[in-house]
């Protein structure tokens, strides 16, 4: 279904913040490992802030009539972590994460909406910010599968990986995500120079998993996440990133490691941000806008405006 989006429409809006919403609310608590996917069992002022911030974003998005992806709260939802839970969550989390973001897309819509698509998020082994904890291609491979697994028998319409800071685990995770049934999309994090946090230009990593004998199928495209658009336009001229087809950009255009763990939200004039994306979606045909770190509605009307436009 997701190659049949990007085949038919040029111009297909993503969600911006969830999780990183949530944690600046007062009152709400995110588990200090799964983020916000223990809240969809949570009916309290959580579940319901939550569940508020996805409607918003569909609400928007239908108003536009632009396609848009969604994704499941599933982000580094693995087994290990699953396991070490306090207090424990169901083994099927996964699986009842995404029917939580299903249901909230079924209650929003109708049969003659733009399509909206939800994928199943998964994240990196350790820390997104730091390469050189990620593990190598072969481990990578082993430590994602079980969730992938899960996540290819639910109703997702596609698997996402998020936030990889690594060229090796993001091809891990391609060849187990390739031995499923599922369209997929490997994002990187890129630093201020517009290359991996591992170094590797995207260039460079794209060919690697592309062409690399053990990917079944190669991703169905690639995206950066928690990183600004003008790490891009900077430093990768106009048309050389063909395989390039979507940003999920942090509101603010600090250096990602500068910004972690910071104990207040960052982000530039929403002016000049929404500038860098416009460049961004011109000069190197990316169809697929949305936000990351910093973002809220604003940037997602933002993002409307432009594709709009």
């Amino acid at each position: 279904m997701l190659a049949k989006l990007l085949n038919n429409h040029t111009k297909i809006i993503a969600e911006c913040a969830i999780a990183e919403r949530l944690r600046r609310l007062p009152n709400i608590t995110l588990h200090p490992t799964l983020y916000n996917a223990p809240l969809i069992y949570d009916q309290s002022d959580a579940y319901q802030a939550m569940t508020e911030i996805y409607q918003e974003y569909l609400q928007a998005a239908s108003k536009a009539n632009l396609p848009m992806l969604m994704t499941a709260p599933t982000w580094r939802v693995d087994p290990q972590r699953i396991a070490q839970a306090n207090p424990q969550v169901p083994k099927s989390i996964n699986t009842d994460a995404v029917n939580f973001i299903s249901k909230i897309k079924t209650q929003q819509t109708s049969n003659t909406t733009p399509p909206i698509l939800i994928g199943g998020l998964i994240g990196p082994q350790n820390d997104c910010y730091k390469p050189k904890l990620a593990p190598t291609a072969l481990k990578a491979q082993h430590f994602h599968t079980t969730q992938i697994k899960e996540l290819a028998t639910t109703q997702a319409d596609f698997i996402l990986a998020l936030t990889l800071p690594s060229t090796q685990e993001a091809l891990g995770i391609a060849r187990a995500i390739s031995q499923t049934n599922k369209n997929y999309i490997i994002s990187f994090c890129v630093g201020t120079n517009g290359n991996i946090l591992d170094g590797s230009t995207l260039t460079k990593a794209f060919d690697i998993i592309d062409n690399d004998p053990s990917v079944k199928n190669p991703p169905t495209a690639y995206f950066i996440n928690c990183s600004h658009p003008s790490f891009i336009t900077k430093n990768y001229p106009p048309q050389s990133l063909e395989r390039l087809k979507g940003i999920q950009a942090n509101g603010s255009s600090l250096d990602v490691t500068n910004l972690d763990g910071s104990s207040s939200t960052k982000a530039d004039p929403l002016k000049s941000w929404s500038a860098d994306m416009a460049e961004l979606h011109h000069t190197h045909n990316v169809p697929i806008l949305g936000g990351c770190c910093g973002t809220s509605i604003p940037h997602f009307q933002a993002l409307i405006d432009i594709l709009k436009s």
